[in-house]
């Protein structure tokens, strides 16, 4: 899959960090930027028999809208001076709908940024990338706060546990897998069965990967107690990893407990990015 319009949100409060970044992710990709400057409006003052009209809040709502299109402006000049091709939408919207507009603001792009969580902006950030996974089909890249040189990797570990969801995962990253001059996949505890990894865990991805002229090598690790986030991120440091490729959780439970398992664990101690799809 080639990645040609990448998508990102930037919070009213944000420095221009996350932004940077996003453009030279898309100066490597030759891809277009859609940038949606996002402020949150807090929930309209209620009574006991409803909605009540309240002047205060009219006006924090006129003077977010204003901040959102300041901020817009300044991050279309940083933008324009990069010279890549760039849309800069402001958005000042209640936080009920903020998911639902990532979600289609995803649909529409190839691969979503996710920055690193900042402290002005981490609710919204959870929202945004609730809907950018979950409601999508397309994948999301969550980018640690060290460096990184996305889309230039040398190797790629795929977390794979034979579900939907890893498998849409490495579809998705085929072309990054092509790239790459070393793949690892890693199967934590895996069970051979007839519908999942079959009679030998890892054997099939392999075949796979090989058609399309990907040489993988599979590593069977035992969890012995320990977190998957901590055994990969563990996995990457050790073999000098540039990405991982996993798939985001579908379990309708996990999905509501998203933000406190695997992936905010991955998050906080990210050092490589992270490929997801769901």
């Amino acid at each position: 899959m080639s990645f040609k319009t990448v998508f990102m949100t930037v919070a009213i409060e944000q420095d221009d960090a996350a932004l940077n970044r996003a453009i030279g992710i898309c100066q490597g990709l030759d891809a277009h930027l859609v940038t949606l400057v996002l402020g949150v409006a807090s929930p309209p003052p209620v009574s006991p028999y409803g909605v009540v009209s309240n002047d205060l809040w009219a006006s924090e709502v006129d003077q977010g809208q204003a901040d959102a299109k300041a901020k817009a402006d300044k991050v279309e000049a940083v933008l324009a001076a990069s010279g890549i091709s760039y849309s800069v939408e402001p958005q000042f919207i209640d936080r009920g709908s903020v998911t639902s507009l990532a979600a289609r603001y995803a649909r529409y792009a190839d691969l979503t940024l996710i920055a690193p969580r900042a402290p002005q902006a981490e609710q919204a950030q959870d929202w945004v990338m609730n809907g950018a996974l979950f409601e999508s089909g397309r994948p999301i890249l969550l980018l640690p706060e060290a460096e990184v040189h996305f889309p230039r990797i040398d190797r790629v570990i795929i977390a794979w546990d034979a579900s939907v969801e890893a498998s849409k995962s490495v579809r998705d990253a085929i072309g990054l897998l092509k790239s790459a001059s070393a793949v690892d996949a890693v199967l934590i505890d895996p069970v051979p069965s007839f519908d999942g990894h079959g009679p030998e865990p890892g054997s099939d991805l392999s075949i796979y990967l090989g058609r399309h002229g990907i040489k993988t090598t599979v590593h069977r690790m035992p969890r012995e107690g320990q977190g998957v986030s901590e055994i990969l991120l563990r996995a990457a440091t050790d073999f000098g990893a540039d990405l991982i490729v996993m798939g985001g959780f579908g379990h309708s439970r996990l999905r509501q407990r998203f933000f406190g398992g695997t992936t905010t664990n991955m998050m906080q101690k990210l050092d490589v990015p992270v490929m997801m799809a769901h």
